[in-house]
C-alpha cells in the first residue's frame, strides 16, 4: 500500500530472486493500493473529523510523477494491479491522467478506483477514456437521513451516488462493486436491502466490518 506518500504493508515484503514480490509467508503480491489524496469532499463519522484532518505538509507527499515512477518500479516486480484511492481520489485533480499514465506501464493490466461516488457520474466519461477498468463505490445507505447522519453531507447526495452506479452498471467497466460499512444500530437493517441491488444487476456487494 502506498498511502499519500508513505508506502505501508501488512506484512513484510522483499524482492523475490526472480523479480518478484514476495511476503514473510512467500506469498506473491501482484496488487498494489496507491492512496492519492487525503482530502475528502464527506466527512464520515467512523472516518474522519466533522473539521477534517491536518493534512500532511506537500512536500512530503508523492508527485504525480512519483506516484508514476513508483508504479512502474512495482510492475517490474510482478505488480498487474493498482487501485487507486484516498481519502477521495476523484478530488485529485490529476486523477484522469494518473489512469492514463498507469494503464501505458508495461506490466500493469488493471487499474481499478475506490470513490464515495459523489462526483463518480459526472467523472466517468473522462475515466473510461482514461481506461478505468474497475471501481468500487462506498455507500453505508440507501435511506437519505442516514446518509446525511453517516456523512455529514447533505441528504441530496445519496441521489448522486446512486445516479454514479447507475452510471458504472451502464458503462463498458469490467466490474463494479459496493462497499458498505456495517454499523449496529445505524445501517445493519438495510442488509437485504443492499443485497437486493444485486438481484438484477451485476453488482457486488461487500460488507465490510465496523472497526
Amino acid at each position: 500500500v502506498v498511502s499519500s506518500g508513505v508506502m505501508t504493508s501488512p506484512s513484510p515484503v522483499a524482492a523475490h530472486p526472480q523479480n518478484k514480490l514476495v511476503d514473510s509467508f512467500k506469498r506473491p503480491h501482484s496488487y498494489l493500493r496507491i492512496s492519492i489524496t487525503e482530502r475528502c469532499n464527506l466527512r464520515c463519522q467512523y472516518c474522519m473529523p466533522l473539521e477534517g484532518v491536518e493534512l500532511t505538509p506537500k512536500p512530503e507527499l508523492l508527485t504525480t510523477r512519483e506516484i508514476v515512477e513508483l508504479a512502474q518500479v512495482f510492475a517490474g516486480l510482478g505488480v498487474t494491479k493498482i487501485r487507486l484511492t484516498g481519502g477521495e481520489p476523484l478530488v485529485n485533480k490529476d486523477v484522469i491522467y494518473l489512469i492514463e499514465s498507469l494503464k501505458q506501464i508495461e506490466g500493469i493490466d488493471c487499474v481499478a478506483l475506490t470513490t464515495n461516488g459523489l462526483t463518480l457520474a459526472r467523472s466517468l466519461p473522462d475515466l473510461l477514456n482514461a481506461g478505468l477498468d474497475n471501481v468500487n463505490i462506498s455507500l453505508d445507505t440507501l435511506i437519505p437521513q442516514k446518509f446525511s447522519f453517516v456523512s455529514r453531507r447533505p441528504e441530496s447526495g445519496l441521489r448522486k451516488v446512486l445516479k454514479g452506479i447507475e452510471a458504472a452498471l451502464a458503462s463498458p467497466l469490467k466490474s463494479v462493486k459496493v462497499n458498505t460499512v456495517v454499523m449496529k444500530g445505524v445501517n445493519d437493517d438495510e442488509i437485504q436491502d443492499f443485497v437486493r441491488l444485486t438481484k438484477d444487476d451485476p453488482l457486488s456487494v461487500r460488507f465490510l466490518e465496523f472497526m
